[in-house]
């Protein structure tokens, strides 16, 4: 709700403080809905950020790569299988809530953490199991530390009915921060020097050509124009005017003569500073030059690479905040030391087929090497189903017949 519409609804009752609005109406200046006002007025960490395409980018870059990758439960001991039967596991992977996909979940707790530095999503439990998280996105939740370090939620609605939930009632997704560690800082917040900067070289950019003169040189004549040529000149002028018509030059008469402009270094410096701001917001959000389309080199084989540096230093940490988060939030103290939530970041990491079907020869014992993985194991990664007979690690391609698929000991 913006400044604007909160004025023009019903008055409240008066509090303890009140602001007087034009026409003897009153409103309290406690009003969640007023504070919500200023503050959606004063910041610049709202929807209309995603208008910059660099933000736009990141924020989709990272939100829908996170909301992709599927997250599991998993056992804690040496078959470190799946915990299928375990209802967290059906929450985190099947279905969170009664109106969200598992993708639509977690990209929207992720975009709202890059956005406010921090996520809220309220576990709703039934006999101690945990059956949904509803996203908070909605609620201005205001966490308070305890005096035994708990924290405690104060939710606020858009209505302003307010409601306090324990800390094990609530998952949290916290960026980093160097505060208080309660709550994160925003990325976008970070990065509005840049989005700033931006947006005035935009709207800079913009007003050039919506009432700039956009001609090809300047005019002058040794004589005195005569009301008729100055009349036809101001109308061959205005003819020129805005961005459809730049370049253009003018029909002279009298005795005028045109010289052409030089171009203007600001002007050309322009696109090299919104480079230079794309660059600074690329810095702040992790994400590599060539991932937000800006890259002038061509990709070629590098383009594995890049995906590869893009997983290890610009997702994997957001892969250790949910598996940990998950741990603290949704997982009992007990629950902890048996089963642990890990995403399948493999997706973005397998490469090309060729390489691929490399690592799976080898890992199946191609070339003399040592097996070490199933058929079934290397069926299951390919999404393939399972076959008889083939849940053993098979024996060296190159072994003699009925030797055993042991290491040979030294001497």
């Amino acid at each position: 709700m913006d400044l604007f519409r909160f004025l023009r609804r019903e008055p409240v009752a008066a509090s303890a403080s009140i602001q007087s609005i034009g026409g003897g109406e009153s409103y309290s200046v406690t009003d969640p809905a007023f504070l919500e006002a200023i503050r959606s007025g004063l910041s610049s960490s709202g929807r209309d950020v995603l208008l910059n395409g660099a933000i736009n980018r990141s924020v989709r870059l990272l939100s829908e790569s996170i909301g992709m990758l599927p997250i599991h439960l998993h056992w804690q001991d040496e078959q470190k299988g799946k915990a299928t039967d375990h209802p967290v596991y059906r929450v985190l992977h099947k279905k969170p809530n009664n109106w969200q996909t598992p993708y639509e979940f977690k990209r929207l707790m992720q975009a709202v953490l890059l956005r406010k530095g921090v996520s809220y999503a309220q576990i709703v439990k039934s006999r101690g199991q945990v059956l949904q998280l509803q996203p908070l996105a909605k609620f201005k939740v205001d966490p308070l530390q305890n005096a035994d370090w708990s924290i405690s939620y104060k939710l606020t609605s858009p209505t302003g009915v307010t409601s306090t939930l324990r800390q094990d009632e609530v998952f949290v997704l916290r960026d980093m921060d160097i505060e208080d560690g309660v709550c994160g800082s925003s990325r976008v917040s970070q990065a509005k020097d840049a989005i700033d900067l931006s947006r005035s070289i935009r709207r800079a950019a913009q007003k050039l050509f919506d009432n700039g003169l956009h001609v090809g040189g300047s005019i002058s004549s040794p004589n005195k124009l005569s009301p008729e040529a100055r009349a036809n000149l101001k109308a061959s002028m205005a003819e020129k005017t805005g961005a459809g018509n730049a370049g253009k030059w003018f029909l002279l008469e009298e005795g005028l003569e045109a010289k052409t402009f030089a171009q203007s270094l600001s002007d050309s410096l322009q696109v090299e500073n919104l480079t230079a701001q794309t660059e600074e917001i690329a810095r702040i959000f992790g994400v590599p030059r060539p991932l937000l389309m800006m890259d002038e080199t061509a990709w070629g084989s590098g383009i594995e690479a890049l995906g590869q540096f893009f997983v290890t230093y610009g997702l994997a940490p957001q892969f250790v905040n949910w598996e940990q988060a998950v741990s603290r939030s949704v997982l009992t103290e007990d629950e902890t030391a048996i089963y642990e939530a890990k995403f399948n970041e493999a997706a973005l990491l397998r490469g090309s087929l060729k390489d691929q079907a490399d690592f799976f020869a080898k890992a199946l014992g191609a070339g003399g090497s040592q097996p070490w993985m199933r058929v079934n194991e290397v069926r299951t990664l390919s999404e393939l189903p399972k076959v008889d007979g083939f849940d053993v690690i098979p024996e060296r391609a190159n072994q003699p017949a009925g030797a055993k698929n042991d290491p040979q000991k030294t001497a």
